[in-house]
């Protein structure tokens, strides 16, 4: 069994703090970290304007922390995973949510990956995880970009991938328009596709606050969907198979 001693807890939770003081004490002694750039804040953002429209659903949980020990070998590793928004129906289900707000396609099956983990991890003390990929539209290329792309001198070879040809390939996976979006908790995964015009509109009085002019990544070209590896806070060598999960409850 790969994970171990799952629970869920909030940002305010001494072990997570502490591992979180541990953390940032480390990244102090290496070279300095790059601001962000405002396409990464955007980012931030986004995830913040659809916590807020996730609740006219369901109440959002504040404890959205995952801690957990991964067997490496004959260690177990002590982590940690932040969700970017979590619902509590009853105490046998859980929603997940994700937001990746990207240009590339590859967001999607990032997403849905790192969802997939999730879901793994959270079923060893929640019998029903739902899933749900929020990605917000940053320029994912359109089937008229494409055409006259490839109508150009140094066109490539095959054609760059629109989220139409994703869907089409990927029939096994529901897609909604986020005004069409229901959660169901019967559903393991969906797709919610959001534009920047609804991040907009969502915000309301707070548009004005979103950081929309990226004009500073053309000096920083970072991946938009760039994430750093996550360091292990402490290693665990009591590798008890019989110990009990804590609650995800418990602290609540």
């Amino acid at each position: 069994m790969r994970y171990h001693r799952v629970r869920l807890h909030d940002i305010d939770d001494p072990q997570y703090r502490a591992y979180i003081a541990a953390l940032m004490a480390t990244k102090a002694n290496h070279k300095a970290i790059r601001p962000a750039t405002h396409r990464s804040l955007f980012g931030s953002e986004a995830e913040d304007v659809v916590r807020g429209w996730l609740t006219q659903f369901h109440p959002l949980s504040d404890n959205r922390y995952v801690e957990y020990d991964e067997r490496t070998g004959t260690q177990l590793i002590r982590k940690y995973r932040e969700l970017d928004a979590v619902q509590y129906p009853d105490a046998t289900h859980i929603h997940v949510y994700e937001v990746k707000a990207s240009g590339q396609l590859r967001s999607i099956t990032r997403g849905l990956r790192q969802l997939n983990e999730t879901r793994t991890i959270l079923k060893r003390i929640i019998p029903h995880v739902a899933c749900t990929l929020i990605l917000v539209d940053t320029g994912i290329i359109t089937a008229a970009e494409v055409a006259a792309l490839m109508a150009t001198a140094d066109a490539p070879i095959n054609p760059p991938g629109t989220l139409a040809d994703y869907q089409r390939d990927h029939p096994e996976v529901p897609f909604y328009a986020h005004d069409q979006y229901r959660p169901r908790l019967d559903e393991a995964t969906a797709v919610v596709t959001m534009a920047i015009a609804d991040i907009v509109h969502l915000a309301g009085a707070g548009a004005d606050a979103l950081h929309l002019d990226w004009s500073d990544e053309l000096d920083d070209p970072r991946d938009d969907d760039e994430e750093p590896p996550i360091t292990p806070g402490y290693t665990s060598h009591d590798a008890d198979e019989g110990a009990q999960d804590d609650s995800p409850f418990a602290a609540a």
